[in-house]
């Protein structure tokens, strides 16, 4: 018996099995790559029947945190999984975030990223590389009137390098998920801009991480983010606002 599971709460049987195996990963008493106990094992543990155990592995499949083997049993996921991603930008759509909060929001986030970057700077140097690569390869757009949609896709690839250079796989997801949100107002920003305003941002940033010049980080991303909140439509912001 595994005696890893104890019921203490009045809830729904599912929700029981659910919220006792995130206990579990929380505590680290269950860890990534772990084989939990049988169906049987936790029904009698939690004193639920075996099909709300079924279901509850069935949730938690599908927010990619355990990996059910068929004929081998069921593990907690080694690496996170995109759903778990996928909900919390589902989530984030539905809570209709406005500019204000979005704002603040990068403002802050994005002056994270750029202080792990400074922070991990001897690790990221592919990283910092593509982002110089990317760099030039905007000033070659520009000088060639790429279209807008390929303005954008060159911007959000910025991002999500930037993302990959803080070396920290956590605020890497979470920031590409934020960048998926973004897209359409992003996009925004290069309309009728031919990438020159984009261009001189991005510049800044670059150079302030190859000069490790942990001073204009704040000026650096303020003046990304006034742009950004300037430069493009409410409408852009979220395709579900009316």
């Amino acid at each position: 018996m595994s005696n890893l599971f104890e019921a203490s709460k009045r809830e729904s049987a599912v929700d029981l099995v659910v919220n006792s195996i995130k206990q579990l990963l929380m505590e680290r008493t269950l860890k990534p790559g772990d084989k939990l106990p049988s169906e049987l094992e936790i029904s009698e543990d939690l004193s639920v029947s075996r099909g709300s155990v079924r279901e509850a592995m069935k949730i938690l499949s599908a927010f990619g945190l355990v990996d059910i083997r068929v004929g081998n049993g069921t593990y907690v996921c080694e690496t996170p999984g995109n759903t778990i991603m996928d909900s919390l930008l589902f989530s984030f759509f539905v809570s209709n975030p406005d500019i204000e909060n979005l704002y603040e929001f990068r403002h802050i986030f994005e002056n994270d990223i750029l202080s792990m970057i400074l922070e991990h700077y001897d690790e990221n140097g592919k990283e910092r590389k593509a982002l110089r690569d990317n760099l030039d390869e905007l000033e070659g757009m520009i000088a060639k009137g790429s279209s807008d949609k390929k303005l954008s896709e060159n911007d959000l690839e910025f991002h999500r390098l930037l993302g990959q250079a803080s070396r920290n796989l956590l605020a890497e997801r979470v920031y590409n998920f934020i960048i998926d949100f973004m897209e359409p107002s992003i996009a925004a920003t290069h309309k009728g801009q031919n990438g020159e305003i984009v261009y001189k941002i991005h510049r800044d940033i670059v150079e302030l991480i190859e000069l490790r010049d942990a001073a204009r980080i704040d000026e650096a991303i303020t003046n990304s983010v006034d742009t950004w909140s300037i430069l493009q439509p409410s409408s852009a912001m979220n395709p579900w606002r009316e």
